[in-house]
C-alpha cells in the first residue's frame, strides 16, 4: 500500500500533536508527535514532551486501551523512529515488540546516528515503511533540531527592532535614552511571539545592564525563554543573579558548543544590543535574522543614537506588513540535508 489521502491526515494530526511541546521543555531535542490509527480510526496519540522523556511513539504506545491488537494499525509518526541508545532506548525496538505492521515517517532523522537505519531496521524485521511524498513541512518542523544536531550548537536567531526616518540609516536607540521605544504593541506582541518559538534568550550585558528588560512572553501564550547574558571577558565577568547564566562572547563559536554541550540549549533568539549583533553577523554564526522596522516622518534623530547592523546582502529573505509604520523582514539561510 502506498502513501494515501487518510495517511496524508494522520500524519498531518500527528505534525500538530508536535507543535503541543513547548521549546523551552524540548531543550535540544526535536518535537515529533505520534498517531496510532486502524484505517481512519485513532486508537491513540502522542507527542514528545521534553528533554529526555518518553519520545513520541512510546507516549502514543502507553496511552493504546489494554490489550489492543495491532496487527492491522498503522504507526504515523512525524520523524524516523530512533533505533540508538540516548537518554531512552531506542523506539525501533517498543514498534517491533507490539505487533504493528506498518509505519508511516514523516521524514528521515537529520541525527547522524538514526539518518535512516531506524527505518532500515523496522523493513528488516518485515514492517512496511512508507515515507511521506512530501516531507518539507515534517523538515520544516525540527528545522532548530536539524542544524543543532549537525553543528552542535543551538539554532541562533538574531532580531531587533530600528527607527527609520527619511534621511538617515536605522537605528536601535540612543545611548542617553535607555530603553527608548521604538515599536508598537503589534510590534512588541510580535517579539513576544518570537521569543515563544526558542528555549533560550540572550542580550549582551551592557543592554542588560541599562536596559534592564524582563525578556518574557507576557504578551503571547506560552512559556518564557530562559535568559542569557553575554559579556566581553576583556571586561571580566559580571555579577547577575544566580539563575542567570553569564558567557563570554569571545571566542564566540566555543562559547556556542558550551551552550548546546552543557546547558542543552536548542535555539536561542538574541536580541541585541548593537555590539553583540554585530559580533554574530560578523562570525557568520546565525540561521535566521528578523528585524521589525519602524518608519517615522520625524526629521531628527536623537542624541548619540546607536546605528542599527546591517543584514548580509546575499540572504534570501521576505517582508510583510506588520501594522501602518511597521514592516518586518525575515532572513533565512537555506539549509538542506
Amino acid at each position: 500500500m502506498g502513501f494515501t489521502e487518510v495517511d496524508e491526515v494522520l500524519l498531518r494530526r500527528a505534525m500538530a500533536l508536535a507543535r503541543r511541546a513547548a521549546p523551552t521543555a524540548l531543550a535540544t531535542n526535536p518535537p515529533v508527535g505520534a498517531v496510532i490509527a486502524e484505517k481512519a480510526r485513532i486508537l491513540a496519540e502522542g507527542w514528545h514532551q521534553a528533554y529526555g522523556g518518553p519520545h513520541a511513539e512510546i507516549e502514543a504506545l502507553r496511552r493504546l486501551p489494554p490489550d489492543t491488537p495491532l496487527t492491522h494499525a498503522t504507526l504515523y509518526v512525524t520523524l524516523e523512529p530512533c533505533c540508538h541508545h540516548g537518554k531512552t532506548p531506542p523506539c525501533t525496538s517498543a514498534i517491533l515488540s507490539t505487533g504493528i505492521r506498518r509505519v508511516v515517517i514523516g521524514t528521515i532523522d537529520p541525527n547522524p546516528l538514526v539518518a535512516g537505519q531506524g527505518l532500515s531496521q523496522l523493513r528488516a524485521a518485515g514492517i512496511e515503511v512508507v515515507l511521506a511524498p512530501h516531507p518539507a513541512p515534517y523538515r520544516r518542523l525540527i528545522r532548530y533540531f536539524a542544524v543543532s544536531i549537525r553543528e552542535k550548537r543551538p539554532y541562533l536567531t538574531l532580531k531587533w527592532a530600528q527607527l527609520k526616518t527619511p534621511a538617515e540609516p536605522p537605528i536601535l536607540g540612543s545611548r542617553h535614552l535607555p530603553q527608548m521605544p521604538i515599536s508598537t504593541l503589534w510590534g512588541r506582541v510580535w517579539g513576544h511571539r518570537l521569543r515563544a518559538r526558542h528555549s533560550h534568550i540572550a542580550v549582551g550585558y551592557a543592554t542588560w545592564h541599562l536596559d534592564k528588560p524582563r525578556l518574557t512572553t507576557r504578551l503571547f501564550p506560552g512559556p518564557s525563554p530562559q535568559p542569557i547574558v553575554f559579556y566581553d571577558p576583556r571586561r571580566g565577568a559580571p555579577d547577575l543573579p544566580t539563575a542567570i547564566p553569564a558567557l563570554p562572547l569571545y571566542p564566540l563559536a566555543e562559547t556556542l558548543h558550551a551552550l548546546y554541550r552543557d546547558l542543552h540549549v536548542g535555539s536561542l533568539l538574541l536580541e541585541g544590543g548593537a555590539q553583540t549583533l554585530q559580533a554574530f553577523l560578523s562570525s557568520g554564526l546565525y540561521d535566521e535574522i528578523h528585524i521589525l522596522t519602524r518608519r517615522t516622518h520625524r526629521p531628527t534623530l536623537p542624541a548619540n543614537p546607536v546605528w542599527a547592523p546591517v543584514p548580509p546582502p546575499h540572504l534570501p529573505f521576505r517582508h510583510y506588513r506588520l501594522s501602518r509604520t511597521e514592516t518586518v523582514a525575515v532572513y533565512r539561510r537555506p539549509f538542506t540535508w
